[in-house]
């Protein structure tokens, strides 16, 4: 298995590529599902034929996708998971999690608020609130779940009983919605939010996976931040803006190590 490449392809195909526990762990944002019974074309996010399914289909098919994730992620791992609730049906991402935590051998480990500056949708219905926050769910190995590897530094050591106090890391992110990029792909997350992911979970040279890699937004965090990456995009216009992306995001960082 390469590292450092973005495959275009289901992530169904990339994992049969993958070792057993060959990844350190996991950012990623799967489609919602928001596209049933919607009526205004902005909120296409780009993964409309994947985006439509029944309620069980869409839990099979994200709960298959958890098996493959608990098999290829190290037994100290950490998986990212970034999924918010759509008008149609708010329970949807509840069940997702419950259904994880039952079937599989993963569990939460944490839940991380993500505030935006910029709330959707526009205010047009009467008993729902616009969402300036989303959810990220910290799954990790049920046996691990008070050993899983991190990256929080360290800032001080009890001389007597060697105690180890932690930076002060809290469950509330606040970072931009996305990184501005324009392209079919509205539901993109930001590299701000990737970056303080990877601050607090990833140390440098962790390989890190994304199956929905979009328009490549957990790729660049990775090479901003020293770890490696493989990502599966099936669009392939959206694959194709990861790729460049990507390329100019290696020779920025070159550049600057040049200059150092």
């Amino acid at each position: 298995m390469k590292k450092n490449i973005i495959y275009n392809e289901n992530c169904k195909e990339t994992f049969t590529k993958i070792e057993d526990k060959y990844i350190d762990g996991i950012i990623t944002s799967p489609p919602y599902n928001i596209n049933i019974k919607r009526s205004d074309c902005y909120y296409n996010n780009g993964y409309s034929e994947l985006d439509g399914l029944s309620q069980n289909n869409y839990l099979e098919v994200r709960t298959n996708e958890f098996k493959e994730f608990s098999r290829i992620i190290k037994d100290d791992g950490v998986i990212c998971y970034n999924i918010s609730y759509s008008k149609e049906n708010p329970i949807l991402p509840t069940l997702l999690v419950s259904k994880i935590h039952e079937e599989l051998d993963l569990t939460i480990a944490d839940i991380i608020c993500w505030k935006k500056p910029h709330a959707i949708p526009f205010q047009t219905s009467s008993t729902k609130l616009s969402r300036v926050t989303e959810l990220i769910y910290i799954f990790v190995k049920k046996d691990r779940l008070h050993t899983f590897k991190t990256n929080k530094e360290v800032s001080k050591i009890n001389e007597k009983t060697g105690q180890k106090f932690y930076k002060n890391y809290v469950n509330f992110i606040e970072a931009k919605n996305n990184d501005g990029y324009k392209c079919q792909l509205k539901a993109s997350y930001s590299q701000d939010l990737c970056n303080q992911l990877i601050n607090i979970y990833f140390p440098e040279g962790s390989l890190i996976y994304d199956p929905f890699t979009g328009i490549g937004t957990t790729q660049l965090s990775c090479i901003e931040n020293y770890c490696d990456f493989i990502g599966s995009e099936i669009t392939t216009e959206h694959y194709n803006i990861a790729v460049e992306r990507v390329e100019e995001k290696r020779k920025e960082k070159e550049d600057e190590n040049d200059l150092c």
